[in-house]
């Protein structure tokens, strides 16, 4: 029982003694020296890591951006090498006269009324 009223005198103390140092403000001068140990001027002490943090983000942007156009442009060019297949596809298609055509098992009573009709429109 003496054991555990120590401890908790010593944690009274403690935490008396720290908010007590948490209310005292530090002096000037101990504030200009810690900043000129650490590197840092006392009024640029935010400038320097806001400059680099924006050249980060403004990377960054610039990374994203450029990875969207790229992707974009991938797209573009996949879907420019589809429709040439395509188009070569439906020439071929096209240029084939009517009796190169498979038509087995197709009547030509069909055939014929479907490209009659054809050549109408």
């Amino acid at each position: 029982m003496r054991k555990q009223s120590i401890e908790q005198q010593v944690s009274d103390e403690l935490t008396t003694y720290f908010e007590q140092a948490r209310q005292v403000k530090c002096p000037p001068g101990m504030k200009q020296g810690l900043y000129q140990k650490i590197g840092l001027g006392a009024g640029q002490q935010w400038f320097k890591p806001a400059m680099a943090f924006s050249m980060v983000a403004v990377l960054s942007l610039g990374l994203v951006w450029h990875n969207r156009q790229q992707a974009q442009l991938e797209q573009l060019a996949a879907a420019e090498r589809d429709m040439q297949i395509a188009m070569h596809y439906m020439q071929k298609v096209s240029a084939k006269a009517l009796e190169e055509t498979n038509t087995h098992g197709i009547k030509p009573a069909i055939i014929v009324p479907v490209s009659k009709s054809m050549a109408q429109i």
